[in-house]
C-alpha cells in the first residue's frame, strides 16, 4: 500500500507546476488517506475503527522511518501533516527522526500543509444558480485560494473544488465578469457553508462532480476541520408551506402579468413553485435560464402527463411568471430577458412530451406520473409511431394485482418507448407483466413509480445502449429517468435476480 501511495504521489507531483507542489502533495496524500479509510476501517464501533487506524499508521511510520530515499521522506512529511489524530503521533515522530538525518530537504517540502486561512469571500450568481466560496490562504512563496462551487440547481451540492490564484485576482475576475454579488465572511462561516453542502453531496448516490472535486475534496475537508474555531452552521432554509405557495399563486394572478393568461395558469405556476422549492435551492422567485431548462425539458415532462392544450399554455405562463418574479426581486433586466428567451429554446422539448391521443381525458387535463390510481392508464399518451399502449391481460389476477399491472405495464411501455426508442416498448411491457405475475412480493421493495424506470435501465444495459461510444451514459440515462444510478442499479438487480432475466 505504501508503494501505491508513493507512486500516486509521484505521478500527481509530476503533472503539476513546481510552485504548486506543496499543495498537490497535501491533496494527493489527503485523498489517498481518505481512500484507505474507506477500504480498511469503513465499519465497526468507533473504538475498533480507531484501533485499526492507529495500528496501520504506526506500521507505516515504522517502514517510512527506516527508508532513506527522498520520495519516501516527501510522503512521510505529507502524512505526518495530514493524517487525523488517531495516526498522527507515530508519523510525526518518524518524520522528526528522519529530518535530523536527511542530507538535503527541498524548501517546498517544508511548506506542505503549512498554509494559513486568512479570509474568505462568497460570490453568488444573481440568478441564484450557485455560489462560490473562496478560501484565501496566505503564503509568502505561493499565496493561493481554494474555490468551492455549490450548485443550487442540484440541491446545493458541492460540484467543484479547485486551487485558484491569489484572492485579489479572483475578485478582479468576478468583478470583471459581473452578474455576481460578493461578500466577505468569517472563515468559520465559510467552513459551515461548505461542510453543509458537502453533506448534501454525500447524500447523492452518484453526484455529478468534477475531477478536481475528486482530487481536492479530501484536502478541503482536512483544512476545514483543523480550523481553530468551530464551523458556524448556516441558518436552516425556511420551508414554504402549501398555504404560502397558494398565496404566492394568488398574488401572481392578481398582478398585471397574469392578464389574458389561459385558465391553467394557476396550476402551472403552482408546479413551477413546487419544483423550485422542493428540487432546487433559492426559492420560488428565482429567475434563471438554467431553472427554465430544468423545469421545461426535464422535470415537467416527467412529472405530468398532459395533451398539447395544456402544454401550449406552459410557455406563456412561465414567461409571465418570470417577469413577475423578476419585478418582485428587482433583478437586472438582462437576466430576466435571458430566462424568458430560454423558454423559447426549451419549449420544443416540452411539446415533444405532449399526449398525441389523450384516451379518455379531457382537453387540457393533466395527471401526475407518480399517481397510482386506476385512472392513470387512461392518461398515457401515444408516441409517434408507437400507437396506444397495449392492454395487459388481467385474467387470473386478484383485484390488487390487476390494478397494479394496469398502471405498471403501460407506464413501462411508455417510458421505454420514449427514452430508448419504440422497438423497446414491447419488451418493457412484458417485463412489467412478468414482475406483477411472477414476483408480486418484490413490488414492496421499491416505489411503484421506480419499477418502470428500473425496467428501462435494465433494457438499456441489456441491449448495450449505455457505455463508451454508446448514445447514453449511466448518468444521462438516470437523469432522463429522474432517478439516481444507484437506485436504478439496485432495483434492476432485484429484477434480474428474482425473474432470472438476462443481465
Amino acid at each position: 500500500m505504501l508503494e501505491t501511495l508513493l507512486e500516486t504521489l509521484s505521478l500527481d507531483l509530476a503533472a503539476a507546476p513546481r510552485a504548486l507542489h506543496p499543495v498537490i502533495a497535501e491533496a494527493s496524500v489527503a485523498r489517498s488517506a481518505a481512500m484507505l479509510a474507506d477500504q480498511l476501517w469503513p465499519a465497526g464501533r468507533p473504538d475498533e475503527i480507531g484501533e485499526v487506524e492507529r495500528f496501520f499508521w504506526a506500521d507505516a511510520a515504522r517502514v517510512l522511518g527506516e527508508r532513506r530515499d527522498p520520495q519516501s521522506f516527501v510522503l512521510l512529511t505529507s502524512l505526518a501533516r495530514t493524517v487525523g489524530p488517531a495516526g498522527r503521533l507515530p508519523l510525526q515522530r518518524a518524520h522528526l527522526s528522519r529530518l535530523r538525518t536527511e542530507a538535503e530537504v527541498p524548501e517546498w517540502v517544508t511548506r506542505i500543509a503549512g498554509f494559513r486561512l486568512t479570509s474568505a469571500i462568497v460570490s453568488e450568481d444573481i440568478t441564484g444558480d450557485g455560489l462560490s466560496v473562496v478560501l484565501d490562504y496566505d503564503d509568502d512563496q505561493h499565496p493561493h485560494t481554494v474555490v468551492v462551487f455549490i450548485d443550487n440547481n442540484l440541491g446545493a451540492i458541492v460540484k467543484d473544488v479547485f486551487v485558484g490564484p491569489p484572492v485579489d485576482r479572483v475578485l478582479e475576475a468576478y468583478q470583471r465578469g459581473g452578474r455576481v454579488t460578493i461578500r466577505t465572511v468569517r472563515p468559520p462561516t465559510a467552513a459551515g457553508i461548505i461542510l453543509q453542502a458537502l453533506g448534501e453531496t454525500h447524500d447523492f448516490d452518484d453526484p455529478p462532480v468534477s475531477e478536481d472535486f475528486e482530487f481536492f475534496s479530501a484536502l478541503l475537508v482536512n483544512r476545514l476541520t483543523q480550523l481553530p474555531e468551530r464551523p458556524i452552521r448556516p441558518p436552516i432554509r425556511p420551508l414554504l408551506s402549501a398555504r404560502q405557495r397558494e398565496q404566492l399563486v394568488d398574488e401572481f394572478l392578481e398582478s398585471r402579468y397574469a392578464v389574458g393568461l389561459p385558465d391553467d395558469a394557476a396550476d402551472i405556476v403552482r408546479l413551477w413553485i413546487d419544483h423550485a422549492v422542493d428540487h432546487t435551492v433559492g426559492g420560488p422567485l428565482r429567475v434563471s435560464a438554467v431553472l427554465v431548462e430544468l423545469f421545461l425539458a426535464h422535470w415537467l415532462p416527467r412529472k405530468v402527463l398532459a395533451d398539447s392544450t395544456y402544454f401550449e399554455a406552459v410557455p406563456l405562463v412561465v414567461k409571465a411568471w418570470l417577469e413577475f418574479a423578476g419585478d418582485r426581486t428587482q433583478l437586472a433586466l438582462d437576466a430576466i430577458d435571458e430566462a424568458v428567451d430560454a423558454v423559447d429554446v426549451w419549449t420544443p422539448a416540452l411539446e415533444a412530451a405532449a399526449m398525441i391521443d389523450p384516451v379518455g381525458s379531457k382537453p387540457g387535463e393533466r395527471v401526475f406520473l407518480d399517481d397510482t390510481t386506476n385512472d392513470l392508464e387512461d392518461a398515457y399518451r401515444a408516441l409517434s409511431g408507437l400507437g396506444s399502449p397495449p392492454q395487459p391481460d388481467l385474467q387470473g389476477l386478484d383485484k390488487s394485482q390487476a390494478a397494479t399491472l394496469s398502471v405498471l405495464a403501460p407506464h413501462a411501455w411508455l417510458m421505454a418507448g420514449e427514452t430508448l426508442g419504440t422497438t423497446y416498448a414491447g419488451e418493457a411491457f412484458d417485463i412489467a407483466e412478468r414482475l406483477v405475475r411472477d414476483a408480486p412480493d418484490l413490488l414492496a421493495k421499491a416505489r411503484l413509480s421506480t419499477w418502470p424506470r428500473a425496467i428501462v435501465w435494465l433494457l438499456a444495459h441489456r441491449h448495450r445502449l449505455v457505455g463508451p461510444g454508446e448514445p447514453l451514459t449511466p448518468y444521462s440515462l438516470a437523469a432522463d429517468l429522474s432517478s439516481s444510478p444507484a437506485t436504478l442499479r439496485k432495483t434492476a438487480k432485484l429484477l434480474t435476480d428474482t425473474l432470472i432475466l438476462p443481465r
